[in-house]
C-alpha cells in the first residue's frame, strides 16, 4: 500500500481498466477527470446521498480475461461534500488483507465472506442493480440477458398491453440500455400511452437511469396532462428525469397539487431541473406548506447537492419569500440548534 491512497492509484498499479459510476440517485457514469478530483478532495461528490458517495466500480484486465469485476462502495463524506480519505484507505486496506494487490485474482470462499465484511460495502436496490449491469453489458459490447427479447416485444405491442405480468425489470434496463432510434422515436412513445399503471410505473423506475428522446418527453408530458393523478405524475417525473426541458416544466405542472411523495420523487431524482431558482423557490414553498418536518429533510438533501447549494442558501435569505416558507426556515433553525 506504499503510495498508493486512491481507488485510482490502486486499479492502475493492478493493471486493469475501470469505470466508476453513480449509484446514489439515478445510474450514471462518473467522468473520469470529475472523479479523479474527488478522489483528491479537490472537488466534493458531484451526487451525495444520505452524506455517502454511493458508487458502481467496474473493473477488468482485458489481456488476461473477458470477466469483469465489480464493487458496489458507500464512502462518507464530510461536511463540504469531500471524500473522507480515511474511510477509502481503510477500504483499500481492507481489499489488500482481503486479496492482495490483484483484484482480479480467483478468491476463496474465506476470502470472498471477507471482502463482504467489508464495511464499506453496499447492495443497490434490485432496479439500480439492473440498471448498472444492463448499462455496462452494453458498453462491454456482452448479451443482454433473457429477459431482452420477451420486454422487447411487448414495448412494441406485440404481446397486447395487458399481458406484462412476465416482464422484469432486467428486461426493461436491457431494453433501454440498447434502444435503437426507432425505438427511442416511435415504439417508446407509443408504449409510455398504452401501457397499464403496473408496468408503467416499473418502466419509469428504470427510464429515470438513461437519456430520455424528444419524442419520448412529449409521450410522458402527454400522460400527465390526460388527468390530475399524483401516482402518475410521480411516474413521469422519473421518467424525464434524463430530459430537462421537459423535466422542469413538468415539475411545475406537479407542484401545485403535489403530495409528500411526489415532493421527494423530485428531491431525489429531478434535482437538476431545481437549479432555476424560480422553480426552486416554488418547490419548497410548496414543501413548506405541506409538511415543515419534511421540509427539514428535504432542505439537508437539497443544500448538499454541489449544483444547488448557493442557491437553496439563496431562496432561505429571500426577504419576500412566502410566510409558509418563513416559518419552515424557523422551524428548521429551531431544529439545527436543538
Amino acid at each position: 500500500m506504499e503510495n498508493i491512497t486512491t481507488l485510482h492509484q490502486f486499479l492502475q498499479a493492478a493493471g486493469v481498466q475501470y469505470q466508476v459510476f453513480d449509484l446514489g440517485r439515478r445510474v450514471v457514469p462518473l467522468d473520469p477527470i470529475e472523479f479523479a478530483q474527488v478522489e483528491a478532495t479537490q472537488s466534493p461528490y458531484p451526487y451525495p446521498r444520505s452524506g455517502h458517495a454511493w458508487l458502481g466500480v467496474l473493473f477488468w484486465n482485458p489481456a488476461l480475461s473477458q470477466d469483469h469485476y465489480i464493487w458496489f462502495i458507500k464512502l462518507p463524506l464530510d461536511e463540504r461534500g469531500l471524500l473522507n480519505p480515511a474511510a477509502r484507505s481503510q477500504f483499500l486496506q481492507t481489499v489488500v488483507d482481503a486479496l492482495g494487490k490483484d483484484p482480479t485474482a480467483p478468491m476463496t470462499q474465506e476470502q470472498q465472506e471477507q471482502l463482504k465484511s467489508n464495511p464499506f460495502i453496499f447492495q443497490p436496490s434490485q432496479d439500480k442493480l439492473a440498471v448498472f449491469h444492463a448499462r455496462i453489458n452494453a458498453q462491454l459490447a456482452r448479451p443482454a440477458s433473457i429477459y431482452y427479447e420477451h420486454c422487447q416485444s411487448y414495448l412494441k405491442g406485440q404481446l397486447g398491453w395487458d399481458n406484462w405480468q412476465q416482464l422484469g425489470l432486467q428486461g426493461l434496463a436491457d431494453n433501454l440500455a440498447r434502444l435503437s432510434q426507432a425505438q427511442r422515436d416511435e415504439e417508446l412513445p407509443q408504449a409510455i400511452g398504452q401501457m397499464p399503471p403496473e408496468p408503467l410505473a416499473a418502466f419509469a423506475s428504470v427510464a429515470e437511469h438513461f437519456p430520455c428522446s424528444p419524442q419520448m418527453a412529449e409521450a410522458w408530458l402527454t400522460l400527465m396532462g390526460e388527468g390530475d393523478h399524483d401516482a402518475i405524475n410521480q411516474m413521469v417525473l422519473r421518467g424525464l428525469a434524463g430530459h430537462q426541458a421537459s423535466l422542469a416544466k413538468a415539475i411545475e405542472l406537479a407542484l401545485p397539487q403535489a403530495s409528500a411523495d411526489t415532493l421527494v420523487v423530485i428531491a431525489a431524482r429531478c434535482w437538476s431541473a431545481l437549479t432555476h431558482p424560480p422553480l426552486l423557490k416554488a418547490y419548497l414553498t410548496r414543501l413548506a406548506k405541506l409538511d415543515k418536518t419534511l421540509f427539514v429533510g428535504l432542505y439537508s438533501d437539497l443544500v448538499s447537492m454541489p449544483t444547488l447549494r448557493q442557491q437553496v442558501l439563496s431562496v432561505l435569505r429571500d426577504p419576500e419569500r412566502d410566510q409558509a416558507l418563513a416559518e419552515a426556515i424557523g422551524h428548521l433553525m429551531q431544529s439545527v440548534k436543538a
